[in-house]
């Protein structure tokens, strides 16, 4: 009977455990955002107007990259961007500027960037800023 009580007992206080974790879980809440890379489907941003803006003296190097990012579904702006022309290469930060909303200006500037190394157009954008 002592026996059949104490595995009584423990069940009891597996349950309530179980519970109490469940009940802190459900109360977590989070934020509508976004992100997105590359071509692949996933949820995140539309990128339009991809201009490159050539050196006015020199039109083999490229002095900015300018785009329009859109969430794909929703309203959650996007905070930043990154651009890479290069697979392997360094990011470069974007500014952004509020255009029609909810879409993003993005500018990426470059001091003299040849032309001829553009070889990728990867862009990072995310709607919470990096830590």
């Amino acid at each position: 009977m002592f026996r059949n009580f104490k595995i009584l007992l423990i069940v009891l206080v597996v349950i309530v455990a179980a519970g109490s974790v469940y009940a802190f879980a459900a109360t977590n809440t989070v934020p509508d955002s976004a992100a997105g890379y590359k071509a692949n489907v996933i949820p995140g941003y539309t990128v339009t107007n991809i201009v490159y803006d050539l050196d006015t003296t020199n039109p083999t190097l490229v002095d900015a990259i300018t785009f329009d990012v859109a969430p794909s579904s929703g309203t959650v702006i996007a905070a930043i961007a990154k651009l890479q022309t290069a697979t392997g290469g360094a990011w470069t930060d974007c500014t952004l500027v509020a255009g029609v909303a909810p879409s993003m200006e993005v500018t990426c500037t470059y001091g003299a960037l040849n032309l001829i190394d553009v070889t990728a157009l990867n862009i990072v954008a995310s709607s919470t800023l990096d830590p």
